[in-house]
């Protein structure tokens, strides 16, 4: 590679780095400026709204995220306590399924007053199935007691235990069934007596249990309503946004695209106050608003500044010489090229002139020969 390259090259990452520790101390100067600016008030200059309207937008923004991360939160606790909640129900419900089973099965013992009524129209099915049961569950131990045969008996025998336990299940289900209707409309329809004596007393204790577990299902379900309702309005507020998620990613772009304008603002304002990049004569008075913002201690942040863009200078400078320099010698290359090819040009336009002339010559001699031969004609 030629030495200018390879220079040039070094120069380039000179530049570079240069350009970056330029830019750091400039934008740590126009933020150290800017700030002073809104403590002081200083409304005479124009970029201080500018400042404040980036300021007062990535506040916003982070209140705005602060605010999705809550609804994130609660969302999450919402989902917990429905979860819980729900839990709490089914269990409840599993126990007042059992209970109603309870009650509807002390119902039917009980044959005596209201209750022995209001069984009544219930009663033949639950003989009914009480007998089914019975007979299934005694058919099934019969069939178990038998012993000996041989293997054909013995596959016989367990086709009929598997079809006699299916339908004892199937029984046993209808009748349990058929306990917790009972049981649970009786809750429904109950009303107690004049004459407490009447009444069965494991009867109605169990009806205040089971009085009770159903309020807590009631207020359990009121309360997996009211948090879901609160879970449906959160969701909702972010629909538009694409969730809450999305929401907050958009916002921390938005504070990153407004960070980097403020970091232009503090740039351009750090490289007037150090008279950098000054490509038009600022307004009048212009020096003066500025100069009192700054203080002793920025000395040596301007002057490094001032160093560091004069090393900038001149290394621009440098390169610009080299690349003349590269060119120059592109150029000359090129010249010597095109020289070099008009001169073969050159000499193929002299050997072609002298082709041209022998051929005119033999032209010459052939015209000669066909006049030497048509004299004898």
């Amino acid at each position: 590679m030629d030495d200018r390259k390879k220079r040039i090259s070094e120069l380039e990452h000179r530049k570079r780095e240069q350009i970056v520790q330029l830019d750091a101390l400039l934008i740590r100067l126009g933020e150290g400026v800017f700030g002073r600016m809104a403590d002081s008030h200083a409304s005479g200059i124009a970029e201080l709204s500018v400042y404040q309207g980036y300021q007062a937008d990535i506040a916003n923004s982070q209140v705005s995220i602060q605010d999705a991360e809550e609804q994130i939160r609660r969302s999450k606790e919402l989902d917990q306590n429905i979860e819980v909640k729900e839990r709490e129900d089914g269990d409840n419900v599993k126990n007042l399924a059992v209970m109603y089973s309870r009650l509807g099965k002390l119902l039917f013992e009980e044959n005596s007053g209201k209750y022995a009524d209001f069984c009544a129209s219930y009663r033949d099915q639950n003989e009914a199935l009480l007998t089914k049961v019975l007979s299934l569950g005694e058919r099934l131990d019969d069939l178990e007691k038998k012993e000996g045969g041989n293997v054909f008996t013995w596959i016989g025998k367990g086709a009929q235990s598997l079809v006699l336990r299916s339908f004892l299940t199937k029984a046993q289900d209808n009748l349990e069934q058929l306990r917790r209707n009972v049981g649970e409309c009786y809750c429904k329809d109950r009303k107690l007596s004049d004459n407490p004596s009447e009444e069965n007393a494991g009867i109605e204790a169990l009806c205040a249990e089971i009085d009770g577990k159903r309020s807590l299902s009631s207020a359990l379900c009121a309360e997996i309503a009211s948090l879901k309702e609160e879970r449906r309005k959160i969701n909702s507020s972010f629909s538009a946004e694409g969730g809450p998620v999305k929401h907050i990613n958009t916002a921390k772009n938005h504070i990153a695209d407004v960070q980097n304008d403020l970091k232009t603002l503090y740039r351009r304002m750090g490289a007037e106050c150090a008279s950098i990049d000054t490509d038009k004569e600022a307004p009048s008075g212009r020096r003066q608003e500025i100069e009192p913002l700054l203080l002793p201690q920025d000395s040596d942040v301007l002057e490094n500044a001032s160093r560091i863009d004069k090393t900038i200078h001149d290394c621009e400078e440098e390169i610009k010489k080299l690349e003349a320099s590269l060119a120059i010698d592109d150029e000359k290359t090129k010249i010597d090229k095109f020289q070099k090819m008009i001169q073969e040009k050159r000499e193929k336009i002299a050997k072609a002139e002298q082709d041209i002339s022998e051929y005119e010559e033999g032209i010459r001699d052939s015209e000669a020969f066909i006049k030497k031969l048509e004299d004898l004609l």
